[in-house]
C-alpha cells in the first residue's frame, strides 16, 4: 500500500470484529464468542479479539478499561455494603470480605496505573554508594583472562619437544608430509 496505509477491512470481517469487541466488553468468555460469532474454537474467537484491537487500536482498549473499571467499582461497592452490614456477619465472614475488597481495590488499582513504582535503595559498606564502574571491571577481568591465557599458552609450550637446529624432529623432515 502507497504512504503507509493499511488495507481496508472487508465488511465481513469488519462486523464480525465487532461483535467479538462488543460481547468481550458485555463480559463474555472466548467459547462463548466464538459459538456466538462463528469461530471454530476459542482461540480463533482470541485471535479475533487480538486482530480486532489491533485494528481500531487504543480506543478499543480504553473502552474495555472503563467497563473493566466499572465492574470493579460496582464489586467494591456490593463487598463493602455487606462489610458494613451490622451484626449479620461473624468476624469470619467479615475478615473474608475485608480480604476480596482489598483484592478488587488492588485490581483498579493496577487497571488504573494508580500504584507508585517501587524504589529499592542498595547501599555499600556503611551506607556508602556502591561503585559499579562496568567498564573497570571489565578492564580487570580482560587482564585477567589475558593473564591466564599467557600462562596456559607458556605451560602448554613447556610440554612439548624443541625442534632440532637443522628442523628435524622425531625422525621427519620439514619437508616431509603425512601422506602414505
Amino acid at each position: 500500500m502507497a504512504g503507509g496505509q493499511t488495507p481496508a477491512l472487508a465488511p465481513e470481517v469488519a462486523d464480525k470484529y465487532r461483535k467479538v469487541v462488543q460481547l468481550k466488553t458485555a463480559g463474555a468468555t472466548f467459547d462463548e464468542i466464538a459459538d456466538q460469532v462463528g469461530y471454530s474454537s476459542r482461540s480463533g474467537a482470541k485471535m479475533a479479539y487480538d486482530r480486532a484491537l489491533k485494528w481500531w487500536g487504543r480506543e478499543s482498549v480504553d473502552e474495555l478499561r472503563t467497563v473493566e473499571g466499572e465492574r470493579l467499582e460496582q464489586l467494591w461497592r456490593k463487598l463493602f455494603a455487606r462489610i458494613l452490614a451490622d451484626g449479620q456477619l461473624d468476624v469470619g465472614e467479615i475478615a473474608l470480605l475485608v480480604n476480596s475488597a482489598l483484592r478488587v481495590s488492588q485490581r483498579k488499582s493496577a487497571l488504573y496505573g494508580l500504584d507508585a513504582p517501587r524504589q529499592i535503595e542498595v547501599a555499600g559498606q556503611d551506607g556508602q554508594p556502591i561503585v559499579t564502574d562496568v567498564g573497570e571491571m571489565l578492564r580487570e577481568r580482560m587482564e585477567e583472562a589475558q593473564r591466564a591465557t599467557s600462562n596456559g599458552v607458556a605451560q602448554s609450550l613447556n610440554g612439548l619437544p624443541k625442534a632440532s637446529e637443522n628442523g628435524v624432529q622425531n625422525g621427519l623432515s620439514a619437508n616431509d608430509d603425512d601422506r602414505d
